[in-house]
């Protein structure tokens, strides 16, 4: 039986237009407000009581790999991250994030991984950088496969490939798991082959599903201090009125 665990965080998309007012009434409850302008999923941490993700982040350190945010719906706009529901004004919809006990019984093998690149969703939602990461890219990843100590040989190609159907399966699924008789997608790889994992728990990619299941990527854990190869339920949650 799948269940929800204690880890929770609530994400609001706001505009500009509502910045400044917004953190006026967070400053009048006596809250502290965390700016962030460089890695996205930072604000995951617990630690952050509510994180800003300010549009810049997402052409920072991992420019290529968020660079799905400019080609969004979702552009331009900025994230409010909160270890609890905000009570403010037009904040009637949450993206709530909350620990699970979700696990796969297997990875998709390498052949329909491909497969799951070949959807016409993927082709034509991918941004024109995605499938170019500069060098530097490639010894990001041999550092932090040594330094989590990976079982399987390093082949960044291999890596990519992985990344991309890890997002196609959550543009145009093909692996779902059922609660409650509904299908929802999931994370296809584990967190060593996963890549920006801000971009579903954020609801850029998948927005279409009410509910998705998604495992931190390797900067996730890293940065944000998730648990590794640990899935989170992604849902869109209406407080009530």
């Amino acid at each position: 039986m799948i269940k929800t665990l204690g880890y929770k965080k609530f994400c609001y998309w706001i505009n500009h237009g509502e910045l400044e007012i917004i953190k006026g009434k967070i400053q009048q409850k006596g809250l502290q407000l965390t700016n962030e302008t460089r890695i996205p999923c930072r604000v995951l941490r617990k630690s952050i009581e509510i994180g800003m993700i300010f549009p810049q982040a997402w052409k920072a350190f991992c420019e290529r790999r968020t660079s799905w945010y400019w080609t969004s719906k979702k552009v331009g706009n900025l994230l409010m991250v909160a270890n609890h529901p905000l009570d403010l004004p037009d904040f009637e919809e949450a993206i709530m994030i909350s620990e699970s006990n979700f696990k796969p019984d297997r990875y998709p093998p390498y052949e329909e991984m491909v497969r799951l690149m070949e959807s016409e969703a993927y082709q034509k939602g991918k941004p024109p950088v995605w499938d170019s990461p500069n060098p530097a890219e490639k010894d990001i990843y041999q550092r932090w496969f040594n330094r989590y100590g990976a079982n399987t040989p390093f082949d960044f190609k291999n890596i990519l490939l992985l990344h991309s159907a890890n997002h196609a399966n959550f543009l145009d699924p093909k692996y779902f798991i059922t609660v409650d008789g509904k299908q929802f997608p999931y994370s296809i790889a584990d967190s060593l082959h996963t890549c920006s994992s801000c971009l579903e728990f954020f609801d850029i990619l998948g927005d279409q599903w009410s509910t998705k299941y998604v495992v931190p990527c390797i900067g996730a854990v890293q940065f944000a201090h998730l648990p590794m190869d640990h899935y989170l339920r992604v849902e869109i949650h209406r407080q009530e009125s």
